[in-house]
């Protein structure tokens, strides 16, 4: 079973949700400001956001039920936008050897069939499609106005990183706060602390881990331990912000109750401006 994929899926939606209540406490950052910029930023890069290409290099990790834990070879990918929301992940090297010109040349020629197909798309296609990414849009906005209402920030410290001032907050999780969405009620029982870009007020990292045993996959994969948890680190290019690092660890127990302890790390370099093909 693919437990750290499934847990690993839930703390990207968290890392990007993060908009939250404030603790009122005595600050030199007015925190009720401060959460409802982070929000308002956060929803501003989801309405225009700026597409980059960039690479991907990373493991998987795969725990079998009765708590094996296998790790993968080193994948890097070439990955290039297709529209917002949506991606090509082109294998280029395993363990850092360039993949066979030939197979490259073969799953290219796959995805360019790919490509032929979508332009294709008839009418009753396109609907469908648009329809499913408007209601993704609908289930990206709960999940958000979940983090809102279960988060509260708690003034830490002024930190500087690589040159960029930064305002460090606690994230405490409100237990009886009301959520909408699987996500909430799993952000309940996450704390941690984000690190805010003073100047334009956008996450350049955020860490949660786990308060008490978590289920993954929706309770049908395992349960992660109290201490499980992520670091996702953002920098800036070209005055916008884009990912840098993922770092997952923790341990937990499968549903035949072994335990595993994992951790995997993928990283994002080389971004490049990136402009769609019109359509779609």
């Amino acid at each position: 079973m693919r437990a750290l994929r499934a847990f690993g899926s839930f703390i990207v939606v968290l890392s990007v949700a993060t908009a939250v209540h404030s603790a009122q406490s005595s600050s030199p950052v007015d925190l009720d400001a401060l959460a409802k910029s982070v929000r308002d930023t956060i929803r501003q890069d989801y309405a225009d956001p700026r597409l980059f290409t960039y690479t991907e290099q990373g493991r998987e990790v795969d725990i079998s039920k009765l708590g094996k834990v296998t790790i993968g070879p080193l994948q890097t990918f070439e990955v290039i936008p297709k529209r917002i929301g949506e991606s090509w992940k082109r294998l280029v090297a395993v363990d850092g050897k360039p993949l066979d010109p030939t197979e490259l040349a073969r799953n290219d020629a796959e995805h360019a069939k790919d490509l032929e197909k979508e332009k294709a798309e008839t009418p009753r296609q396109r609907a469908a499609r648009l329809k499913e990414e408007a209601e993704e849009v609908r289930e990206r906005d709960a999940i958000l106005d979940d983090a809102h209402a279960v988060f509260e920030f708690g003034y830490i410290c002024h930190e500087t990183v690589h040159g960029e001032p930064m305002i460090v907050v606690s994230l405490t999780p409100r237990p009886d706060a009301k959520v909408k969405t699987r996500e909430g009620g799993m952000m309940k029982q996450f704390a941690g602390r984000l690190w805010i870009s003073e100047a334009d007020k956008h996450l350049a990292r955020v860490q949660l881990h786990a308060q008490d045993s978590v289920s993954i996959g929706w309770g049908v994969v395992a349960r992660v331990e109290p201490g499980s948890g992520f670091d996702f680190v953002r920098k800036k290019v070209g005055g916008s912000w884009v990912a840098s690092e993922l770092t997952v660890q923790g341990s937990g127990r499968t549903l035949m109750f072994r335990h595993f302890e994992v951790k995997s790390v993928t990283t994002y370099s080389n971004h490049q401006p990136y402009t769609p093909r019109s359509g779609g």
